[in-house]
């Protein structure tokens, strides 16, 4: 589906007329899109791209997002030799080598904090890159034209927690009315995730998407009503 259709199909749901909307605006349709694309993507990891980081002489941490602008986490790490990367977390650095931030070397080892940070264990003295496979976020949606970048069958997905984001604003019945759509978002969530999990394993990488089917959603809505 388009963006064109999915924005049609959510002002058809809200009651408007598709081609001159009055309480909604095609705008808002757009950005609830977006919205719902990136948290899936978040959720579920389902997006992955491999491209080539390079390294710089005597440098153990790195933002990854000042080159690869949409980086969200790494799923495997290689050397451009083949050698794999193992995860680790800082402290595990610091117990295996305590002056890891500045021992030259080639790594064997790297941690990932955030979104925006890469930690290799030791820092090459000449030219080198990282081969990396990692999750990547959504390219933002603009057009009408345009094609959202998680599989199609969850396009659907997409224009169910529009419709939920957008009753938003008129709250009381109105939004409660939409609370099977967001709740049919997060199966659809669920779902893919899973089979992202599962693709993972067998290619062995290093990250899991987030454990939505362990996620009580029931009990966060209860805590958000009760303040």
């Amino acid at each position: 589906m388009t963006v064109g259709d999915l924005q049609t199909l959510v002002l058809q749901r809200l009651g408007e007329d598709a081609s001159k909307p009055v309480y909604y605006t095609g705008a808002e349709v757009l950005s609830a899109l977006n919205e719902a694309q990136r948290i899936m993507v978040l959720l579920t990891l389902c997006l992955e791209r491999t491209e080539t980081f390079p390294l710089s002489v005597g440098t153990a941490f790195y933002r990854p997002r000042t080159v690869l602008s949409d980086w969200l986490l790494p799923l495997r790490v290689r050397l451009s030799g083949g050698a794999r990367l193992r995860p680790a977390r800082l402290e595990d650095l610091d117990a295996l080598d305590s002056g890891w931030q500045a021992r030259p070397g080639y790594p064997d080892r790297y941690c990932s904090l955030g979104f925006n940070l890469l930690a290799i264990n030791r820092q090459p003295e000449g030219p080198a890159s990282l081969v990396v496979t990692y999750a990547k976020t959504p390219t933002k949606l603009q057009g009408v034209a345009e094609t959202p970048e998680v599989p199609t069958e969850y396009h659907q997905a997409l224009a169910d927690y529009a419709i939920n984001r957008l009753r938003m604003k008129e709250g009381g019945q109105e939004f409660t009315k939409t609370t099977p759509y967001g709740d049919r978002f997060l199966a659809d969530c669920r779902k893919l995730g899973e089979f992202v999990r599962a693709r993972n394993v067998a290619q062995g990488y290093d990250l899991l998407p987030f454990e939505l089917s362990r996620y009580d959603v029931s009990a966060a809505g209860r805590k958000q009503q009760n303040g």
